[in-house]
C-alpha cells in the first residue's frame, strides 16, 4: 500500500477565531486560547488506515523541552485531557481528517510551531503545519485569569477605547484613550516587548517556562514599558522641557507608541497615565483582564516606612532632607488573575505599575501586589505592598529641622492620602470610586504586618 502522505493542512483560522474569541486581532496567523481546542483539517493523499501512525508536536522558545512545558508530543488518540497537550481525532470525510489540538489551561503563553510526523509502510516523514499565538483565557475555568462576569471579560479583556481619570481631587477630569490592543502588529510586539526583557535575555530558555503565569508576565511588562533598566518602550520625563520627543499630553492611544518603539526603540516621553494606557494594551493583548486605575493625592514612600515625611526650616522653606512627595494623581494597572504564589484569599485585582518610581528588587517595576493584600495590611506579601499601601494609607507627617539637625515633629495628618481612587465603568465612560477595595471606611483599627513587626493604625 502507498504511503501515507501529507497534502494539504487547513488551520482554519476564521472557525478558531470565532471559537476562541480572537477575531479581532489583525492578523493572517492563527491566534488561539489555552484550554480551549483548535480544530485542523488535515488533507493526505488516501484515506487513514490501521497501521498509519500520526504524531503531533508543538514547540516554543529557545531548546523546547518536555520537562520545561515548552514542547509537547501527541499521538493522535480518540480522547483529550484538559491537565496536558492532546491531538483528538475527529470527523474524517474521504481523504480528510479533522484534528483537535488541546491545550492545557497552565500552558505557555507564546508562538507555537506546530508539526507533524506520520510513520506509515516502514517510513517516517515529518512536516511543518504552520504556527499558532496561544493566550491566557479568562472564559476557561482553572485559567489563572479566569473572570467569571461576562460584562467584564468584555470591558477588561475585548474593549479596544475607554478613558483615563486625571487632575485633582477637587478638577477630576477624564481623558480618552485607544487602546488598540487588536490591531495590527500589536500582537507582535507584545511578544517582541517580552523577548526584550532582562529575565529573557539572561536565561531565555527559563523565562519563556515561566510565561504560563500571568504573576510572571504582568511583572516582566511592567519593568519594559518604561526604559530605566533595559530597551523598554516609555522614557520618562517631568522636567517639563520635552526637547527631543512629544509632550506626554500628546498621546491619545497606545499603538503609536508601540509602533515607533518597535521601529526606532524607546519613546519619548511619558507620564503616569501614558505608562498605564500602554500597559492595559499589552495585557488585555495578551488575555489578561486589566484596568486602569486613578488614585488621587497619591504618597510616593521613597524609604518604605509608610510614612510621608516632609522636613522644613525654622523660615518654613522645606528642607533638600525631604525625599518623600505627594503627586495629585497617579495612575497605575489592576489585573484579575490568582496568587498561587501567596495563597488563594489574595485572588482577584492585582496592581501593576509601570511608571518608574521606586526600584523593585532592582529593576523599575511594581508589583503583582494584591489589592485584597494592601485593604488588610498584609505588607510582607509580594509584590511592592508596603509601596502601594502607602500610596493609598500614608500619614503626612511634618518635621522642623532645627540648625542642629534634630527634628521636631510639627503635625500629622492621616486624612489627605489616597482619595477618589477612579477606574472606567463596565459598559460606559463613567467613572467609579474603588476606593474601598484599598482601604476600609473611616474609623476602623487595621492591623498590618509589615515582616517584622505588628502595628496598629487607624485608617481612614
Amino acid at each position: 500500500m502507498t504511503s501515507l502522505q501529507l497534502i494539504n493542512v487547513n488551520l482554519q483560522q476564521s472557525t478558531n477565531a470565532t471559537a476562541h474569541r480572537t477575531r479581532d486581532y489583525d492578523t493572517t496567523e492563527l491566534v488561539a486560547r489555552r484550554g480551549q481546542g483548535i480544530s485542523l483539517l488535515i488533507t493526505f493523499n488516501r484515506t487513514i488506515q490501521s497501521g498509519d501512525g500520526l504524531t503531533f508536536t508543538v514547540e516554543t522558545g529557545p531548546r523546547p523541552s518536555e520537562s520545561n512545558n515548552t514542547r509537547a508530543v501527541m499521538a493522535l488518540s480518540s480522547s483529550g485531557s484538559r491537565t496536558s497537550w492532546s491531538a483528538v481525532r475527529g470527523n474524517s470525510s474521504g481523504n480528510s481528517l479533522t484534528v483537535t489540538i488541546n491545550s492545557p489551561v497552565t500552558a505557555v503563553i507564546a508562538r507555537y510551531r506546530l508539526n507533524l510526523q506520520i510513520t506509515s509502510g516502514g517510513r517516517t516523514s515529518s512536516s511543518n503545519l504552520g504556527t499558532f499565538v496561544l493566550l491566557f483565557n479568562p472564559w476557561a475555568s482553572g485559567d489563572a485569569v479566569y473572570l467569571e462576569n461576562e460584562a467584564e471579560k468584555n470591558e477588561y479583556v475585548m474593549n479596544e477605547t475607554g478613558v483615563i481619570f486625571y487632575g485633582s481631587s477637587s478638577t477630576l477630569r477624564a481623558r480618552p484613550w485607544d487602546f488598540g490592543q487588536f490591531e495590527e502588529d500589536i500582537l507582535d510586539i507584545t511578544l517582541k516587548i517580552l523577548d526584550g526583557s532582562i529575565d529573557y535575555r539572561r536565561d531565555p530558555k527559563k523565562e519563556v517556562t515561566l510565561r504560563h503565569d500571568p504573576v510572571h508576565v504582568g511583572r516582566v511588562l511592567s519593568a519594559m514599558i518604561n526604559s530605566q533598566n533595559d530597551y523598554g518602550i516609555i522614557v520618562g520625563n517631568w522636567s517639563g522641557d520635552y526637547t527631543g520627543g512629544e509632550r506626554p499630553t500628546k498621546w491619545n492611544g497606545s499603538t503609536d507608541i508601540l509602533r515607533q518603539w518597535k521601529n526606532n526603540g524607546p519613546v519619548r516621553f511619558g507620564q503616569c497615565w501614558v505608562y498605564a494606557g500602554v500597559l492595559c494594551t499589552v495585557l488585555r493583548c495578551l488575555g489578561i483582564p486589566t484596568r486602569v486605575i486613578t488614585n488621587f493625592a497619591s504618597a510616593h514612600d521613597t524609604d518604605e516606612n509608610l510614612t510621608i515625611d516632609r522636613y522644613f526650616d525654622k523660615d518654613g522653606g522645606e528642607s533638600e532632607e525631604t525625599a518623600d512627595s505627594i503627586w495629585n494623581f497617579h495612575v497605575w494597572n489592576e489585573s484579575w488573575f490568582v496568587r498561587s504564589d501567596i495563597g488563594s484569599a489574595y485572588d482577584g485585582w492585582q496592581v501593576l505599575d509601570a511608571t518608574p518610581q521606586e526600584p523593585s528588587k532592582g529593576i523599575y517595576r511594581l508589583g503583582p501586589c494584591s489589592v485584597k493584600a494592601v485593604k488588610e495590611g498584609d505588607v510582607d506579601l509580594e509584590y511592592d505592598a508596603p509601596f502601594v499601601f502607602a500610596e493609598m494609607n500614608a500619614d503626612v507627617i511634618d518635621w522642623l529641622v532645627s540648625p542642629d539637625k534634630s527634628k521636631n515633629k510639627i503635625s500629622s495628618n492621616a486624612r489627605s492620602v489616597g482619595r477618589l481612587t477612579s477606574t472606567k465603568a463596565v459598559n460606559s465612560n463613567e467613572r467609579v470610586d474603588v476606593t474601598n477595595n484599598y482601604k476600609y471606611a473611616e474609623g476602623k483599627d487595621l492591623v498590618f504586618n509589615c515582616g517584622q513587626f505588628l502595628s496598629v493604625r487607624k485608617v481612614l
